[in-house]
């Protein structure tokens, strides 16, 4: 009798004794079900946290647009506080936080794929779905780059259409000012500028911009 011949007597001999059991009314269906002990270990089950990692990225977005819009409007604190600006920064930010969002749930399946690998599953499927992903992640990356490009260029456009073609960041100013303080920078008379000094030169530069644009 072949082995499989054997295993279909064994299960119809196990399922003639439940049905022959069942009639009995001390019948107790779990001395037929497996015990806790008997079944294996799958381990814990973790719950991956996806609130936390949208809230991550829409974070993470917001940092970048916030910084996009201090470099390209620093010089106009008010038109900051536009209500278009804000509007269009926000908007912005909700489509860059889901591209940051899509792409790190693509790392997470490549790393699952991994370990399937890993566990045991090298079928040509399982390495042609893994390859699948490191495509995908690839062009994620692409795309997360032209995203953050084309910001840029809507932030420098929003600059130019305003009419605010340079940017003139007061930090920007304060940077080459404190690094000439730092190389030992001297004015006219040949003396080396204090911090008080820097200040003053640092407000004769943001002046001269202004009245450069008046008289424009």
């Amino acid at each position: 009798m072949s082995k499989s011949e054997n295993e279909r007597n064994r299960l119809q001999d196990e399922f003639d004794q439940i049905q022959s059991e069942s009639n009995d009314f001390n019948f107790d269906i779990s001395d037929h079900l497996a015990k806790p002990e008997d079944l294996p270990d799958l381990g814990e089950i973790e719950i991956y946290d996806y609130d936390s990692d949208l809230s991550v990225s829409s974070q993470q977005s917001m940092e970048v647009l916030e910084s996009l819009v201090d470099l390209y409007l620093s010089d106009v604190p008010q038109l900051k506080e536009h209500s278009y600006i804000k509007t269009k920064m926000r908007e912005d930010a909700l489509v860059y936080a889901e591209a940051i969002f899509l792409s790190k749930m693509t790392r997470k399946n490549f790393l699952n794929q991994l370990r399937q690998v890993d566990n045991g599953d090298n079928s040509a499927r399982m390495h042609e779905v893994v390859n699948q992903t490191i495509g995908q992640i690839r062009e994620n990356s692409k795309f997360l780059s032209t995203q953050r490009t084309d910001l840029e260029k809507s932030s420098k456009t929003l600059r130019s259409d305003l009419g605010l073609n340079d940017i003139e960041s007061p930090d920007v100013l304060k940077s080459q000012v404190a690094h000439a303080a730092d190389e030992g920078v001297k004015d006219e008379g040949g003396e080396v500028m204090d911090n008080r000094k820097l200040n003053d030169l640092i407000k004769r530069a943001m002046t001269g911009k202004e009245e450069d644009k008046k008289k424009k």
